[in-house]
């Protein structure tokens, strides 16, 4: 099994203000492959684990988005699957930068906010220009050297989930270290006093 990923803890400052998500499809929810049949239909294969991460995600309230170069039936149906509003899967991009300044704007965030997660060289402009850059396992050597987080497990094979538990895990993590706010104790009762007696 390999190891989690390596999380230094600039970068870890960095995924804590994390409130969306962008990804590109082949080679990050898929791997990559292109399948078609006799009829030119294609066929893509999706990580179910990754499926149920983005949910998660979204349930707390993330934002998540698709900027793929590609234009496909598959990617939007599921998507649709998932949930993710159709204006917020954008498919056909070759400007994936630009793209992600649409998605920016769509939800009220800041690149800073933003995590973009590809593969090869169509997604480093989108990469560069999100707060933290992430990118699978078997990313082309480029991508891995631009990216801040890399993921230990490839594109289509829970690279995607192995993102969202790390964002969920580093959310509750902050959760934890917050301090709790005690109320003050009550004050000690002086002679004379009349204690009240707790009712229900």
């Amino acid at each position: 099994m390999p190891a989690a990923p390596i999380v230094p803890e600039d970068l870890r400052t960095k995924l804590l203000r994390i409130r969306g998500v962008a990804l590109d499809v082949d080679g990050v929810l898929t791997d990559g492959s292109l399948t078609f049949d006799e009829d030119g239909r294609e066929w893509k294969s999706f990580d179910v684990k990754d499926g149920l991460g983005l949910v998660l995600l979204r349930d707390l309230g993330y934002k998540i988005g698709i900027i793929s170069s590609r234009k496909s039936k598959v990617v939007s149906a599921r998507c649709r699957e998932l949930k993710i509003p159709e204006e917020c899967v954008l498919q056909g991009e070759l400007d994936k930068a630009s793209a992600l300044d649409r998605l920016l704007a769509r939800w009220e965030l800041n690149p800073s906010e933003v995590v973009a997660v590809g593969d090869d060289l169509p997604d480093l402009a989108m990469m560069r220009r999100a707060g933290v850059g992430a990118c699978p396992s078997d990313a082309v050597a480029i991508v891995r050297d631009a990216a801040a987080l890399h993921l230990t497990k490839p594109g289509g094979c829970g690279a995607v989930r192995e993102l969202c538990d790390l964002l969920l895990e580093i959310r509750r993590g902050a959760r934890a270290d917050k301090p709790v706010a005690v109320p003050p104790a009550p004050p000690e009762p002086q002679n004379g006093d009349v204690i009240p007696f707790p009712t229900r």
